[in-house]
């Protein structure tokens, strides 16, 4: 998890506060969400759910809850406690966060024979400044990869060791066929590359980039189109190709990564 300071985490409850943030499995994966070991907790019972949505304030949790549950909340004056368990890369054991809150109400869900329910409750106090960097980096995220989709980051050797990535070198794929590129400049909407031996008028415009994460197994695989191919004056070898990532498909972990970045980095003219 990126090192993020007290005051981010304060700006972080004060604009995101009442964002919901609904945990599919592209969510789940990127925020590192343990599908086990998640559960609600009352007057010493516990029963085991898994996360419907939460924001910084409330949440909704599906569980399998009968009379005892109901039970145990007369006794607690509806008070409970949530058990969120999250994987934290390069940590042996999974982060673990309890959040005391207030039951609002219950409901169906899914269908009658299924016995599950979808609780609805709000937190009774600010919740673990751990939670808020997980909810913040994700929505931060997705609000920059539209506010500034278009600054772009020259790719130096600097660059590649303060954004962590593995090599400025990469691997694409063109027609289905591999072919090594060269990171120019990266934005969270596109990037720009030098290859080797391309045609200006190639059968398809489809290509697949990879980008390796260093120190780690991580790669983001990022589909786009090339949208434009130019020479590189006195090196008619290698050309210069401009690309735009299919916006439904930029996986949710390479906005953070590359927003990430953007937050730590001094401001600056963007680079052209």
């Amino acid at each position: 998890m990126a090192l993020i300071t007290s005051q981010q985490i304060t700006n972080y409850y004060k604009q995101f506060g009442d964002v919901e943030v609904s945990f599919n499995k592209e969510v789940i994966r990127a925020t590192g969400l343990q599908t086990r070991n998640n559960l609600v907790k009352c007057k010493g019972a516990y029963w085991p759910c898994f996360v419907y949505s939460t924001s910084m304030k409330q949440a909704k949790i599906v569980a399998s809850v009968k009379e005892d549950f109901h039970k145990k909340l007369q006794e607690s004056n509806s008070l409970l406690t949530l058990q969120f368990a999250f994987i934290i890369q390069d940590k042996h054991d999974p982060l673990i966060l309890h959040l005391s809150a207030k039951f609002n109400g219950i409901s169906r869900y899914g269908e009658e024979k299924s016995g599950l329910s979808l609780l609805t409750v709000t937190y009774t106090q600010r919740p673990p400044d751990d939670l808020i960097s997980i909810l913040g980096r994700l929505l931060q995220s997705n609000l920059n990869s539209q506010k500034r989709k278009e600054e772009r980051v020259l790719i130096t050797d600097d660059v590649v060791r303060k954004m962590g990535l593995k090599s400025k070198n990469v691997v694409v794929a063109i027609d289905n066929v591999p072919r090594k590129a060269i990171l120019r400049d990266m934005s969270f909407g596109g990037a720009k590359l030098i290859i080797a031996g391309m045609q200006q008028n190639p059968s398809s415009k489809a290509i697949i980039m990879k980008i390796d994460v260093a120190d780690t197994d991580d790669s983001f695989k990022l589909i786009g189109t090339m949208v434009r191919i130019e020479p590189i004056a006195n090196r008619p070898e290698i050309a210069s190709v401009a690309v735009q990532y299919d916006e439904k498909l930029i996986p949710i972990e390479y906005k953070i990564f590359f927003n990430d970045f953007l937050s730590r980095r001094k401001p600056k003219a963007n680079a052209v």
